[in-house]
């Protein structure tokens, strides 16, 4: 089962528009406990917090600023039940670099959705000067993206040494955006309030055509 997961999250990435292809290892032996609760990064948390969390876990700073920019893509549900479906960018299913210069600007679509700990660490004098050089360097971001989930992929794999490494089963990348990912009603429905149908289209990514 964690094979599958990071398989999952690998290919995921990697059939995003402009997502980069991150090397990929089988053969971890699965646990017969289950996680215990409560260990998931608080979205609320101050940004020194964070950065020790990680740091605890041998992500340095450098390394949790890329890992964030995952965000790109996502939807939250949970932060706020309300806004369920709202994306954190205004290209939701696009691995792009929008996410960091949105995250810093005041205007940005009424859908774009910030979680408070993104905030405070693109604003934190140990994490800004990395944060600020995503914004303009999509290649620069997928090359340390794609580093650091190797390092996060790996995190209390205690058979390391016997793991296989498969990265080449992985679809290739997709180095431009159509027009079409990205329509006039996408651009609509993110400058509009309340639950539409729009979110769960671009979740199960069926599109958001009609």
């Amino acid at each position: 089962m964690a094979d599958l997961i990071q398989m999952g999250a690998n290919v995921a990435t990697v059939v995003c528009p402009l997502g980069p292809r991150t090397r990929t290892f089988v053969g971890r032996t699965d646990s017969s406990r289950p996680a215990v609760n409560g260990l998931l990064p608080n979205v609320f948390a101050e940004a020194d917090a964070l950065i020790d969390l990680f740091d605890n876990k041998t992500i340095k700073v450098h390394g949790l600023t890329a890992l964030v920019g995952a965000h790109t893509v996502s939807q939250q549900h949970f932060v706020d039940p309300g806004r369920s479906g709202d994306p954190q960018d205004s290209t939701p299913g696009i691995w792009d670099v929008a996410f960091y210069n949105e995250t810093l600007s005041a205007n940005v679509p009424k859908r774009v959705f910030k979680f408070p700990s993104d905030v405070k660490l693109s604003q934190n004098s140990r994490a800004s000067g990395e944060w600020n050089q995503f914004v303009i360097g999509q290649e620069h971001w997928n090359e340390d993206y794609a580093r650091e989930y190797v390092r996060l992929s790996l995190l209390g794999v205690n058979n390391i040494n016997y793991l296989t490494e498969c990265s080449h089963v992985l679809p290739r990348r997709t180095d431009t955006v159509k027009t079409a990912d990205n329509p006039a009603n996408l651009k609509n429905w993110l400058n509009s309030v309340g639950k539409t149908g729009t979110s769960d289209k671009i979740e199960s990514g069926t599109g958001v055509k009609n």
